[in-house]
């Protein structure tokens, strides 16, 4: 058998041998970076130099973006707190705090501020301007630095019961108008701050020397149709060492049919206190009461409990009359109940500091003249 030629190598090992050579001779061209390292150098300095210059560029720009936010910040807080405001009066105000807080000699030239405001969220962005120190190198010459804040409205939810005095007094030099116009007006300011349906909700206890609970109540266990007058009916009989005065505590007895919803004060030390009723115990019962010249004929509007039906709330005030005598511890009693989770005609949240704010506004013009205990005069 005939070995084939290979020319020039002339063997197979000689062909390898050469080869061997040859990828030797290629690896360390290859690993040879004498003649290669000031190219590489130079080509590579460009972008390190712009790189660093950049670098300086950028922090500034990451300085401003943080003075906007925080200028941001203020403004966004001072619009979710605000209400009642018109669009103008909300960028008015955003661009007030936005100036107050990044003054026009620090760095950057900021835009003009641009204003989100719903009932949940107030979103805020600006851009600014900033000139660049070592970018224009390269031809840019300015950073835009654009910065957003965002402030949730969550506020507490409020319940407000306006106890308002309906007695003969307020017919007097224009007070009953002065009353309702002041308590329409704090229905349509304290409804405004309402987020979501339910966040603010209001109530009315109108009063006089009585108040009125509303006649579907009639057949209540808590009412009481017979109750003790704080006065006396006396008799005398006999002649001379013989003659004896009996006196007995006067009853009202009240038909429940003809009843208009008024009720008196509870029996002491329930008149001041707003402990339920219980059935069988008698001093815990509200005494209904009948048409008197001291509650006027009980010509008072019934209590509303807590509402969002503001419009109602305003007509339900509208349609009020003064007349009677002056008791103002009924009227702040029932106030008291209807902000009171749990008591009696009450549909009052329970108690919770972080989520719910109650108050009581109490509108009157007089002082105490009349209570079940004790009558005095009877013009309010």
């Amino acid at each position: 058998m005939k070995t084939p030629a290979f020319g020039m190598f002339g063997s197979i090992d000689g062909w390898r041998s050469s080869m061997r050579r040859l990828k030797n001779l290629f690896r360390s061209f290859l690993g040879d970076r004498r003649g290669n390292f000031a190219v590489i150098f130079a080509l590579t300095l460009i972008p390190i130099a712009v790189a660093a210059a950049a670098s300086v560029d950028i922090s500034r720009a990451y300085i401003v973006e943080t003075r906007l936010k925080a200028a941001l910040d203020a403004a966004a807080l001072a619009v979710g707190t605000a209400s009642g405001l018109s669009s103008g009066e909300v960028q008015a105000l955003a661009q007030a705090y936005f100036d107050a807080n990044y003054p026009a000699d620090v760095l950057g030239v900021p835009g003009t501020v641009s204003v989100s405001d719903s009932l949940t969220a107030v979103d805020i962005s600006v851009s600014a301007e900033l000139p660049t120190v070592m970018m224009g190198l390269v031809g840019i010459d300015s950073l835009d630095v654009v910065a957003v804040s965002q402030v949730m409205r969550h506020g507490k939810k409020l319940e407000v019961v306006l106890v308002l005095d309906n007695t003969g007094s307020m017919n007097n030099d224009g007070r009953m108008t002065v009353l309702k116009a002041a308590a329409k007006d704090l229905i349509d300011t304290v409804s405004a701050a309402a987020i979501t349906s339910g966040d603010v909700r209001i109530g009315i206890v109108p009063f006089s020397t009585d108040v009125n609970v509303g006649t579907a109540n009639k057949n209540a266990d808590w009412l009481k149709w017979s109750w003790l007058l704080p006065t006396e009916t006396c008799t005398t009989s006999g002649k001379g060492k013989r003659k004896t005065t009996t006196c007995t505590q006067d009853v009202r007895n009240v038909s429940q049919g003809s009843w208009k919803g008024c009720v008196v004060d509870r029996d002491e030390p329930y008149d001041v206190l707003i402990s339920p009723p219980v059935a069988g115990s008698d001093a815990t019962l509200f005494p209904a009461n009948q048409n008197d010249i001291y509650n006027n004929q009980c010509s008072l509007r019934p209590l509303v409990p807590l509402s969002t039906n503001f419009s109602m709330l305003k007509t339900e005030i509208d349609n009020m009359t003064g007349g009677g005598g002056t008791n103002t511890t009924i009227g702040f009693v029932w106030g008291w109940q209807m902000l009171t989770h749990g008591a009696l005609l009450s549909n009052a949240l329970a108690p919770d500091p972080n989520e719910l704010d109650k108050v009581m506004v109490y509108l009157t013009d007089g002082d105490n003249t009349y209570n079940r205990q004790g009558i005095g005069s009877c013009n309010g």
